[in-house]
């Protein structure tokens, strides 16, 4: 008589978030023969708790192999230090939509704009520089400017919840790169790994919580937490009450991270110089800091005076615009979801003057 197969999928089932093999179906307490009766569509995961259809695999090598993979994901390897740099431009990139860029412009480094960007209080908007990747990089990245790490902001995935994927792919291979895409859950964090960036950032203005961050950590220490700030930290539930800046940042210190950021929000996309009293207050937290927000390159070597790695320069600062060229009139740019702030209207596509 034949053996009774198990009951559940055919094959080696596991977790399709850390590929465990303690997966079984979520029984239906209160259903017609309660303890017993399960959701056909619906597993849970004794190690990682989490509920969903699994993984089957043919082999129970192949599950193992899997399993080994998803641990490793986003891992720093102990032979490859990580990469830091005193002066780390920040990036807000706009990907236009692929069909509406001209028919020989469609490559992903021209539907990519770099964006100037301010915080209006509720949300990041571009303000009046704008130009493609390829030539803003083809500046930074020569040798007067010497660029050899960037901070890139998905506006697309912040703003929306929707990163460009296929952009960004062909974006990171032309630097390194520190990746905040919008994440707002930690596994949405291990996506960004696919990309083969050097680090993803989690920002809290998309993070639901502090305890997001512990989850992050423990699914991988090599993501770079950067609490955004404009008087208090800024996270995506209002239902989080833990927004002192000195608070939050022992607890991350708490969690294991090592190296942080912070983003002044109110300064960011102003060259205004960081606000010496933030400076002040982030002086010896105990963790290893990058200070972003209305920062020039002639900032830094005060803020690596004041202890901090370095910061994060604000986009189209005098000294990027002194090597940018004007771009030539295109035309009516693209509708955008992302609204502008209100401003004066500049030229469309042009290149403001640096006075």
């Amino acid at each position: 008589m034949a053996a009774r197969r198990r009951w559940g999928p055919a094959g080696v089932a596991g977790c399709a978030r850390c590929g465990s093999r303690r997966v079984h179906p979520k029984l239906l307490v209160m259903g017609p023969i309660p303890g017993i009766d399960s959701d056909a569509y619906s597993y849970i995961c004794e190690d990682c708790k989490y509920e969903g259809m699994p993984v089957i695999f043919d082999t129970e090598a192949q599950r193992v192999q899997f399993e080994k993979e998803i641990r490793e994901r986003g891992r720093v390897a102990a032979e490859k230090p990580l990469k830091t740099a005193p002066s780390v431009p920040i990036l807000p990139i706009y990907a236009e939509p692929l069909l509406d860029v001209p028919l020989l412009d469609r490559l992903p480094a021209r539907a990519a704009s770099v964006v100037g960007v301010r915080w209006d209080g509720q949300r990041l908007q571009p303000d009046a520089y704008r130009m493609s990747f390829q030539e803003y990089w083809n500046a930074i990245g020569g040798s007067r400017y010497n660029a050899s790490l960037v901070f890139m902001l998905d506006l697309g995935g912040i703003e929306r919840a929707n990163p460009n994927f296929n952009v960004m792919r062909h974006l990171v291979k032309r630097c390194d790169v520190w990746l905040d895409m919008g994440a707002r859950e930690p596994d949405e964090i291990m996506d960004g790994y696919m990309l083969d960036v050097e680090r993803i950032v989690a920002g809290t203005k998309t993070l639901p919580s502090l305890e997001s961050l512990a989850e992050i950590y423990a699914l991988s220490p090599a993501v770079l937490p950067c609490l955004d700030w404009d008087g208090k930290v800024i996270w995506n539930d209002p239902r989080e009450t833990r927004t002192d800046l000195l608070e939050v940042l022992e607890a991350v210190r708490s969690m294991g991270f090592q190296i942080a950021c912070v983003m002044d929000l109110r300064r960011l996309g102003t060259e205004q110089g960081p606000d010496p009293e933030l400076v002040a207050r982030l002086q010896g937290s105990g963790l290893s800091l990058y200070l972003g927000g209305g920062v020039q390159e002639t900032d830094i070597p005060m803020l690596q005076e004041k202890g901090f790695l370095g910061g994060l320069v604000d986009p189209y600062t005098p000294v990027v615009r002194s090597l940018l060229l004007p771009p030539k009139p295109e035309g009516p740019a693209p509708s955008s979801t992302i609204e502008a702030a209100p401003r004066p209207a500049p030229t469309t596509r042009a290149f403001p003057d640096s006075g």
